[in-house]
């Protein structure tokens, strides 16, 4: 199962993770469901999601803010739950389908964060809003790995620094992720071998976490997203079209 395609996908999730804290889910979900089941591809990610959140907190240790942990944990384990049962019922098509509109919809709401960067600072969520973004947020996550994506949406209006931002994010990912290896045991989403195939990956995505540490600092943030988001909108096109 391991191919030269899936390290390359790794590495670059990796890197997105490190650099960014979001978008490694959703920029590989819906490129590894183009060459494999798709209910298959979001298992075999769940452990490297959960790889990447320790090899993240790591470079950005101690510069979380506790009190958005707090916040938005408790509605996104609450989300990650009700996903996971959604992922086990639907059909290979409906999750396919599924996972595509997810992420024309993700990639699409980034793009316009990038192009209208004044009306998204300028917003002030409440901490009600941000407990309902949060379950919304875990029902993506365990759908496509891609709850973070709704996070910043609350996050990105609290002044956050970069790192901090970052950090505070990948928290909550952190305890999502663990929360979705058992939902998927469970449910007999993850196997071993789709577990031991995701553990492979794991040089891959640690100096795809190494080069997103190095680039942090140096790397033009809007250009960069704005091609990796049209590679997901492109991706959940396809996946969506060819179910």
């Amino acid at each position: 199962m391991i191919t030269i395609l899936s390290a390359i996908a790794a590495l670059a999730a990796g890197m997105i993770k490190t650099t960014f804290g979001i978008g490694a889910g959703v920029f590989l979900t819906p490129l590894m469901s183009l060459i494999m089941a798709p209910k298959t591809a979001v298992a075999l990610m769940a452990p490297m999601m959960l790889i990447t959140d320790i090899s993240t907190l790591w470079l950005h240790w101690k510069k979380w803010d506790l009190k958005y942990i707090y916040i938005l944990s408790p509605g996104f384990l609450v989300g990650v739950l009700a996903g996971s049962y959604y992922l086990a019922w639907a059909s290979p098509s409906l999750t396919k389908v599924t996972i595509g509109i997810i992420a024309m919809i993700f990639s699409a709401y980034q793009i316009a964060r990038i192009k209208f960067p004044s009306f998204f600072s300028t917003v002030d969520l409440n901490t009600a809003t941000g407990v309902l973004i949060s379950i919304i947020g875990g029902i993506s996550s365990a759908i496509a790995h891609s709850g973070g994506i709704i996070i910043t949406i609350y996050l990105v209006t609290k002044n956050l620094s970069k790192s901090s931002f970052v950090a505070t994010l990948v928290g909550i990912l952190f305890f999502s992720d663990v929360l979705k290896m058992i939902t998927y045991t469970k449910l007999n989403l993850l196997s071993q071998p789709l577990l031991i195939s995701g553990l492979e990956l794991t040089p891959a995505l640690f100096l795809g976490s190494w080069l997103g540490s190095k680039a942090i600092d140096k790397l033009s943030d809007k250009q960069f997203i704005l091609y990796v988001n049209l590679l997901i909108f492109v991706s959940g096109v396809i996946l969506t079209v060819r179910h």
